[in-house]
């Protein structure tokens, strides 16, 4: 009995530790009606390939992506920005545009992007806005927002631009000025 005494005493003290250090956690938890939506998924570090026929024709690059996948409304944002390589027919790559966000529409087939936004094509010529449509349909890209493109030889403003998109074709809708770059220090 008194070796039974004695246990009790010894484990009462343990019991007593191991029971105040289950005590419950208070979880604080704040409803995010954007992570809770059976309509929407988050995914980081995304790579996009798209095709045509088995043929790439543009990778997209972004750190997160939130797809709103809602029938009615079906669209993709890219709220961290995102990098864009076209292809040529032969796979090689033909422009990169950048921009600091992006939205794809998935019933227009078009991805708009804002702020920021630069397109380059292989031979060294830039286009700068701010608001840029990739419709992937026709392959082009276009806007109507003040545009500022550059390629060796000259620099070219104006209102409204559209071209194909590796930037091989393009115009200008209202060009405003014309510098020849040549004779401009660097």
């Amino acid at each position: 009995m008194r070796n039974s005494f004695s246990i009790f005493f010894l484990l009462v003290p343990i019991l007593l530790i191991h029971v105040s250090s289950c005590q419950e956690e208070k979880i604080v938890w704040t409803h995010d009606p954007m992570l809770t939506s059976a309509d929407v998924e988050v995914i980081h570090d995304v790579v996009t390939l798209y095709s045509d026929s088995m043929q790439l024709k543009a990778r997209i690059e972004t750190d997160k992506l939130v797809k709103y996948t809602n029938r009615e409304n079906p669209r993709e944002e890219f709220p961290e920005g995102l990098n864009v390589t076209f292809y040529d027919n032969l796979g090689q790559q033909s422009s990169t545009l950048t921009a600091d966000f992006g939205i794809r529409e998935g019933r227009k087939k078009e991805i708009k992007v804002i702020g920021n936004v630069i397109f380059r094509n292989v031979d060294g010529e830039q286009l700068e806005t701010e608001e840029l449509i990739w419709d992937e349909v026709r392959q082009v890209v276009f806007t109507q927002k003040f545009v500022l493109v550059t390629t060796p030889e000259e620099k070219v403003w104006g209102m409204g631009f559209e071209a194909n998109q590796d930037f091989s074709w393009r115009r200008i809708f209202a060009p405003e000025g014309r510098v020849n770059v040549e004779g401009l220090p660097e």
